[in-house]
């Protein structure tokens, strides 16, 4: 189930094709909810957890339109990859080409440059939560999205960087 807060994010991401998620861990939630509509999601942990990795079993076995793929994965080791072989995983998946967007839920300050670095890699959008007693570490736009901040990093893979608040 997606709360009000997280269903209002999905409404934002949903406008995305093609999507990473960073630290999924075990919240795949708004992953499942993007691919329910339609969307290419492939959610990337260090250690995703067992309600992650059922999700997307759960989503290839109902026929859901869009599809949600798992993938183990370190963000620092993904932004500071030299060859395009750690990221061809979240590119290739499902032959979905170029990924459009990069997001994070709760994302932790130390994990917030290299995020912003893989969408970068990626020339892709990127927007995060917090953890929501932290600040964000890198210029990003604030957005109110469901009653909670959405922090918007790149406007969109044309766009670059954001310049800082509105």
């Amino acid at each position: 189930m997606v709360s009000p807060s997280r269903r209002a994010l999905v409404d934002e991401l949903a406008e995305y094709g093609h999507l990473v998620e960073v630290g999924v861990g075990d919240r795949p939630a708004v992953a499942r909810a993007l691919a329910e509509r339609g969307r290419r999601v492939v959610a990337v942990d260090i250690d995703p957890g067992e309600r992650a990795l059922a999700a997307a079993r759960e989503t290839a076995d109902e026929g859901v339109e869009g599809s949600l793929r798992v993938r183990r994965g370190d963000v620092l080791a993904l932004a500071k990859g030299a060859g395009e072989g750690e990221i061809a995983p979240l590119v290739d998946a499902d032959g979905g080409g170029a990924v459009d967007a990069v997001y994070a839920c709760n994302l932790p300050a130390e994990l917030q440059r290299p995020t912003v670095v893989l969408a970068d890699r990626l020339d892709a959008a990127c927007a995060f939560t917090t953890l929501g007693f932290e600040e964000p570490v890198v210029p990003v736009r604030r957005r109110s999205v469901g009653g909670s901040s959405l922090y918007v990093a790149r406007d969109d893979g044309r766009g670059g960087r954001s310049s800082g608040p509105e």
